[in-house]
């Protein structure tokens, strides 16, 4: 499974770094990075693991703070600028995942790919 998730992302020229059957992909670089781990437990399932915990707390700090100083008489032109902050880490986080869920349907694809030509070397071996 290892072996065969390390040719994967060598076809996809992905940037990868494994260490203890642990891989750590960058999707985007210096910018979105995604961690592989097999689970031990059910053969044959990986495990994708993002920090983006974090930003979500972030966001959920930005805004809050941002809504508890905002001045409804001053109107939205003065408004703070924690608010604005919080869209962009919004949409950085919504592009990232984006990217994540990419490479899982291109990892996907991959596999499909493999198993129909395990299947088309098994057909004509019968015939």
């Amino acid at each position: 499974m290892i072996d065969q998730l390390r040719n994967h992302l060598e076809l996809l020229n992905e940037n990868f770094v494994e260490k203890n059957a642990v891989f750590k992909i960058k999707v985007i670089p210096f910018f979105c990075a995604v961690t592989i781990k097999k689970d031990h437990k059910q053969e044959g399932k990986l495990n994708f693991y993002s920090n983006q915990l974090i930003e979500i707390l972030m966001i959920i700090l930005f805004i809050l703070f941002g809504l508890g100083i905002y001045d409804v008489q001053a109107g939205i032109t003065h408004g703070p600028v924690h608010i604005a902050i919080a869209v962009f880490i919004s949409l950085n986080l919504i592009i990232k995942q984006i990217a994540i869920e990419s490479l899982k349907n291109r990892l996907f694809y991959c596999r499909l790919k493999d198993n129909r030509s395990d299947e088309m070397t098994h057909t004509e071996d019968n015939k």
